[in-house]
């Protein structure tokens, strides 16, 4: 009889601790993830109504410049969090895709040619993903460690990341 109530102690201890760690480590995440969206609001503030529209992209002041470059480094970094399992499936859906169009509009993409020609000199970040993230909006650089990936397709997991971003909650894309 006692070791039926040790071995009931021990599994309910053990799966509460289980609970209270992935409740911890999404709390992380999530905390990660609003502030990255901080950062790129910020960015955003930097910019001028006509550059998000996309009118007279040749004509940027420094600060907005260097606003859309620090955009390239902001979405290259939420690409290496994702990589490292620190962005969750859902929240990286809306970001990936959003990320793809931005670098796609005016003057986002004359800017990305010449932060990429800077980058292939050695002058600037490698931007590895970005450039993955370029050519396909699907890109998904998620965690390659086999715990992670593991842990990311559990259904208890993908479940509770899903329903707490949709994608009106932190929009991506301008303009």
């Amino acid at each position: 009889m006692e070791w039926l109530s040790l071995t009931i102690t021990l599994v309910t201890a053990l799966v509460a601790s289980g609970i209270a760690i992935w409740q911890v480590r999404t709390q992380r995440v999530r905390q990660v993830e609003d502030s990255y969206v901080a950062r790129y609001w910020s960015l955003l503030d930097r910019l001028s109504t006509r550059t998000l529209r996309g009118i007279d992209a040749d004509s940027l002041n420094e600060l907005e410049d260097a606003a859309v470059r620090l955009y390239f480094r902001l979405s290259e970094d939420e690409a290496d969090l994702r990589a490292q399992g620190w962005v969750s499936d859902s929240t990286w859906r809306d970001w990936g895709g959003a990320i793809h169009s931005q670098m796609h509009r005016p003057p986002f993409d004359r800017l990305w040619a010449e932060t990429s020609q800077d980058s292939d000199a050695g002058h600037d970040y490698e931007f590895r993903h970005l450039r993955q993230l370029w050519h396909d909006a699907s890109y998904d650089p998620a965690p390659s460690r086999t715990f992670r990936r593991l842990l990311r397709r559990t259904p208890w997991r993908r479940s509770a990341t899903t329903a707490r971003r949709s994608p009106a909650r932190y929009p991506r894309q301008i303009g």
